[in-house]
């Protein structure tokens, strides 16, 4: 019994995990809204640049244009806090 209720408790600390974290063009931080937002992105050509919160699905979506495009833009997408 004892066992089964530290397994539970186990499994709900591990399952509670901190919302993903990146960086922001303003040098702070943002918390992603969601487990949807899971990916953290910095875009950058020319005047235009972006970092934030972004979902995996816009990351190969975006990956995949540049890639066609043959384009020297700067991409990164990430999975881990502050990567970006």
């Amino acid at each position: 019994m004892r066992t089964t209720a530290l397994l539970i408790l186990l499994v709900v600390l591990v399952s509670t995990g901190e919302a993903l974290q990146c960086n922001t063009l303003d040098g702070g931080t943002e918390e992603c809204p969601s487990d949807d937002y899971n990916a953290c992105v910095h875009y950058k050509y020319e005047d235009v640049e972006f970092m934030g919160c972004r979902t995996q699905r816009f990351c190969d979506f975006v990956k995949a244009a540049l890639e066609a495009d043959g384009s020297e833009r700067t991409f990164i997408c990430c999975s881990e806090d502050l990567c970006n």
